[in-house]
């Protein structure tokens, strides 16, 4: 009876782990089908939206975080927190909020929470680095629960594409930098951050879809690409060398989507220099350029040729002649400027700077020997990125090559064009002035309607186009690749992740 009674308690005991064995299986299973992956080059910096500047932080706090506005494909405001809103005068600006919009903790949105984030970036204790951004508002009053107003100390017809701004509730909005504590009105929270990985979860179970997305920091690209194809990451996007673009499309199991970006890549060019200051020169180097060609050879065809730093799609987006290629006419331009080729066939001689990115230094090169063929000696020097972009902010360079990063409003054109932007105050690092500018820059700032912007900006673009303040390159692509366990994801022009909300996981 003993030993019988051994056999069957232990019987019992195998049952109840083999149980417990395919219970949590399942659970895992069930985690599993709703878990997403994605692999990023970077992990965030911080998840508060009164501190995130770089391209990983903004991507993965606007899952967590929500604000008055969101802006759509063309950079329309709409509404997100905000149901509706009024500009009665230059100076105010009113906005109703929606209701029953809850933050993570369970405590429902209102006017004073909107009212104590927008102080708080404004509050030079906090040290915000947004808070230029909002120097225009002078103070933001609270009229009833779900009414909040701006106050404006001048007219800033781009305020409102700025106040996608995520709203923290008041408790926490004046609270020092919160970098891995926070808590946001958005689809996901967070669940938890260690050194390589960071996990978001749905605030509100869905039946379908995500319930978790897990960042996983994955540095170097080929790595990420091999860990797609082995199935240990679902999605990455961006940050790929073109020289992977071709394994990726021979992968059947992946899936590659690619658009234009709003990242605009150009040459700079200093218009106080000797040489450069005569737009005849400054359009002969544009007009040397084969950019067709670059495009095709350095970045797999990609990029999708720009002329303004506004994409086509953007509402205050003028349509430009494309500048062609046309060495001939570059050579006669040259000419005309009064620099015949020396008897060594040299015209003249510039330095141009990069950074040390092989993919930088590979088409600076290019670039370098499309202008040696009209008589401009290049002599290149590359830095490392901090000792460059030192440089280039303070105006120190002849010629240099950079991008414009994410951007989705006209506002852009004062930042890098009026006279009062030289450097250090802003980024007109060429140092371009022109009267007429200023004053269609002012105006645009000052106006009421976003006709009467478009209006401004036009002429703006034109003008820029004209006296060549840059050569413009491209349009850099967004490149998204997707594992078989995901579909649905749609890219959005700024590299927004708001999409992987909606996508079906397998």
């Amino acid at each position: 009876m003993g030993a019988g009674l051994t056999r069957l308690i232990g019987l019992k005991r195998l049952m109840v782990v083999a149980l417990l064995v395919l219970l949590f299986g399942c659970q895992s299973s069930q985690q599993e089908a709703g878990l997403l992956r994605v692999g990023l080059a970077q992990m965030p910096i911080t998840l508060d939206p009164r501190f995130a500047t770089d391209a990983a932080s903004v991507r993965v706090q606007e899952l967590m975080h929500r604000g008055l506005i969101r802006l759509d494909e063309h950079f329309n405001a709409q509404g997100d927190v905000a149901e509706r809103w009024v500009h009665p005068s230059p100076l105010i600006w009113r906005f109703y909020l929606k209701p029953d919009i809850h933050f993570s903790d369970g405590t429902v949105l209102a006017a004073r929470d909107v009212a104590a984030t927008l102080s708080a970036v404004l509050d030079a204790k906090l040290a915000s680095p947004l808070k230029a951004s909002f120097a225009s508002i002078q103070s933001v009053d609270v009229e009833t629960d779900r009414i909040v107003v701006i106050h404006l100390n001048k007219p800033d017809a781009s305020l409102l594409t700025r106040l996608n701004l995520g709203i923290l509730p008041a408790s926490m909005a004046h609270k020092p930098h919160q970098a891995r504590n926070t808590v946001g009105c958005g689809a996901f929270q967070l669940r938890s951050w260690a050194e390589s990985a960071l996990t978001l979860q749905r605030v509100v179970h869905s039946p379908a879809g995500v319930q978790t997305i897990r960042f996983f920091s994955v540095k170097d690209p080929v790595t990420r690409m091999l860990k797609l194809t082995r199935g240990e990451l679902d999605f990455v996007q961006n940050d790929l060398p073109p020289q992977l673009l071709s394994y990726i499309k021979a992968q059947p199991q992946l899936k590659m989507q690619t658009r234009p970006s709003t990242t605009f890549a150009y040459i700079g060019l200093n218009m106080q220099d000797e040489i450069l200051k005569d737009v005849r020169v400054r359009r002969a180097l544009a007009l040397a350029l084969d950019r067709k060609k670059l495009k095709k050879a350095l970045f797999a065809d990609l990029p999708q040729l720009a002329e303004t730093v506004l994409t086509p799609g953007h509402w205050a987006a003028a349509l430009l002649p494309v500048i062609p290629f046309d060495p001939v006419v570059a050579e006669e331009l040259l000419d005309k400027a009064g620099f015949p080729r020396g008897k060594d066939g040299v015209r003249f001689s510039i330095n141009y700077r990069t950074s040390t990115d092989p993919t930088r230094l590979r088409l600076t090169t290019a670039i370098a020997a499309m202008w040696e063929r009209i008589g401009v000696k290049v002599s290149i020097e590359s830095l490392e990125w901090g000792g460059f972009y030192a440089r280039i902010k303070r105006g120190d360079f002849q010629v240099f090559s950079l991008a414009w990063v994410g951007i989705a409003d006209p506002d852009i054109y004062r930042w890098i064009l009026h006279s009062s932007m030289w450097p250090p105050k802003g980024a007109n690092r060429g140092r371009y002035a022109n009267a007429q500018v200023d004053e269609w820059l002012d105006k645009a700032a000052a106006a009421n309607t976003q006709a009467e912007r478009k209006q401004w900006y036009a002429r703006v673009q034109r003008r820029m186009h004209d006296d060549m303040v840059y050569i413009p390159l491209w349009y850099d692509p967004v490149i998204a690749v997707s594992g078989p366990r995901l579909s649905g994801f749609k890219t959005k022009p700024d590299g927004s992740l708001l999409g992987l909300m909606s996508v079906a996981i397998k």
